[in-house]
């Protein structure tokens, strides 16, 4: 993939997301997360990224040569994808963020509602002790002067356990009108009460009734002149609001929760899977596909993928509607876990409001896809064009060889659907007729092997090689099947590198420049059928080669085998253990005297 493919892809990419704000995550071409980021216009703030001078920050054009490809996920607003942006920094750990070395939390605010005095404060991680938590909150200096306007409405205790237990006067913060003295019975337990459920309720974002309050004394104090304390009202209900607002990105309950959200247009479906663990949003899944199923079947089609055998199932799911067959599906995944899953839909409060991000998230992954599919129906077209087909290859298959010296010879067969991988259809071959190294040869069984079934034709078939590879495919290969050869990049005319695609009958290839998108996607499935057949190649050259001397031992099987090198690190170190030892590593009394007349021993 040449530099201007690769920023060419990006830009498409960045022209249709969305201008919202979010998280956005950079990857490299290994999908290693290497940047992750917050903006409040998505869209906006990317771009800058791939702009000749870049965002003015000397890190960004190192940062941009990495870029291979990036995700997204919307918030609500600015403030959550900062707690969002923070979670997933210290989870993915990306190269060029900042790392804080103190690894601090935000702030949360603290209100153990089981003490007979609760009292209100700040803490920085959340604990599973019973108390009620409330953020985290990225502004420490709005959550302080929020504590001292609930003080002023709500006049909890202010001192620690020990304190309240000890003291027999009040405090100054008494005489202040700031703390109800509980400490010497001034309030009784049923009023003291009441004033813990009202901060409760406002703290879970019912702040109407105090907010309408302040608001009015800010007005008396404004018409009476009174400037200053119309100021500080203000301020008071600017960090009022700033703390209290909901925070979707971290929930109290601390529980851990898949949120799934479904967008359809036309015939495309889209599911946004929001993945939480002790209540903070760690990541997010996009699954698209065709489809004219109802949203119940669709529903439990997702969750069959997701949930696939030997992957996690949380304790709750929350789902847009109801899927079908929901017992059979829930007992399923119950079995699973081994423990209770709740799948169930919710209709109010901050479980549905969490279920309308994953749905903001998914309705913006149809608008990605939709962008996405006319780009590559573009695409298809251009390729048809330049190959002379007779029309877009929606259906591609690559082939390629992959052997040393002739030996553990193999064939791979990738296919595209739609210009995307289709990996079900992936195959792997071992070569069974042709000795010795022949690359022709070995083409030419792998592709009759194939055509022998009567499986869908593609509309193309792209031969990783040039002209001789070509000439032994197409013996192979039915009439009215296009294939075409595609060789490596080298120097033409002195210039630049172009792909080269040989076409039947032709004897001049047809160079492709660097920078068009169909050389890019033909570049990609021949890469990717390269790595898939070289993939399977060390395989089996690893299972012949590793094949260690303990396999001469006469009954010794796979099993023990690998438990002889984990326990010895090798065949020396088997060869060089005695009798105890290998009865402590598991082996029966006739492995062991097998072990040792191997190793040339006998136990006295």
């Amino acid at each position: 993939m040449t530099e201007e493919a690769k920023a060419g892809t990006l830009r498409e990419k960045i022209e249709r997301l969305p201008r919202s704000p979010g998280v956005y995550l950079f990857r490299d071409e290994e999908r290693k997360v290497v940047y992750v980021g917050k903006a409040n216009d998505l869209r906006g703030r990317v771009r800058a990224y791939l702009r000749p001078e870049g965002d003015g920050r000397l890190a960004t054009p190192h940062l941009a040569r990495r870029i291979a490809d990036l995700e997204f996920i919307v918030t609500s607003n600015e403030k959550e994808a900062l707690l969002l942006e923070n979670t997933l920094i210290k989870r993915h750990r990306p190269r060029y963020n900042v790392r804080l070395r103190d690894d601090k939390a935000y702030l949360c605010i603290r209100v153990d509602v089981r003490h007979a005095w609760p009292r209100l404060h700040m803490v920085r991680k959340f604990r599973r002790d019973g108390a009620l938590y409330f953020g985290p909150f990225s502004s420490a200096k709005a959550v302080r002067r929020t504590i001292r306007t609930l003080g002023a409405a709500f006049p909890l205790r202010l001192c620690s356990d020990r304190v309240l237990e000890t003291r027999d006067r009040p405090c100054l913060y008494h005489q202040l009108k700031r703390c109800s003295a509980p400490c010497v019975g001034l309030v009784s337990p049923e009023e003291y009460r009441r004033m813990v459920d009202g901060l409760v309720d406002l703290l879970k974002g019912r702040t109407g009734d105090l907010l309408a309050a302040l608001r009015a004394r800010m007005g008396e104090a404004a018409q009476a002149l009174e400037y200053e304390r119309a100021a500080k009202l203000r301020d008071q209900i600017e960090a009022l609001e700033e703390t209290t607002q909901a925070q979707r990105v971290a929930s109290p309950d601390l529980r851990d929760r898949d949120v799934v959200g479904l967008a359809r247009q036309g015939e495309i479906a889209t599911a946004a899977v929001l993945h939480v663990r002790e209540g903070r949003l760690l990541s997010k899944r996009n699954l698209s596909f065709r489809t004219i199923l109802p949203d119940g079947a669709v529903i439990a089609r997702v969750l069959a993928a997701v949930y696939r055998p030997g992957r996690l199932v949380p304790p709750e799911i929350l789902l847009p509607s109801e899927p079908e067959d929901g017992e059979a599906l829930a007992k399923e995944l119950e079995e699973r876990r081994g423990g209770p899953v709740r799948v169930h839909v919710p209709r109010r409060g901050a479980l549905r409001e969490l279920l309308d991000l994953a749905e903001r998230n998914a309705q913006e992954a149809v608008r990605e896809a939709e962008g996405d599919e006319t780009q590559r129906t573009l695409l298809l077209e251009r390729l048809r064009e330049r190959l002379s087909l007779d029309r877009p290859p929606a259906r591609i298959e690559c082939y390629d060889i992959s052997t040393i010296q002739g030996a553990e010879t193999v064939g791979a067969r990738v296919v595209f659907e739609q210009a995307l991988p289709y990996t079900d259809g992936y195959r792997r071959f071992r070569v069974r007729t042709v000795a010795g190294q022949d690359d022709f040869a070995s083409m030419r069984e792998v592709l009759a092997r194939r055509f022998r079934k009567d499986d869908e034709l593609p509309d193309l078939v792209v031969i990783d090689g040039g002209a001789g590879q070509l000439d032994a495919a197409r013996g192979a290969i039915p009439g009215g099947v296009a294939v075409v050869g595609l060789a490596k990049a080298r120097v033409l005319r002195g210039e630049r590198k172009y792909e080269r695609i040989y076409l039947p009958g032709r004897r001049t290839p047809l160079a492709l420049p660097p920078d068009a998108p169909e050389t890019y996607l033909l570049a990609r499935i021949r890469d990717e059928a390269h790595r898939f057949a070289i993939e399977y190649h060390r395989r089996l050259r690893a299972k012949r080669t590793v094949k260690s001397e303990l396999d001469e031992i006469p009954g010794l099987g796979p099993k023990r085998r690998t438990a002889l090198l984990r326990a010895f690190g090798s065949a020396s170190g088997v060869r060089e253990a005695g009798a105890e030892e290998l009865r402590a590593a598991g082996m029966p009394e006739n492995v062991v005297s097998a072990i040792l007349a191997w190793a040339g021993e006998e136990e006295g």
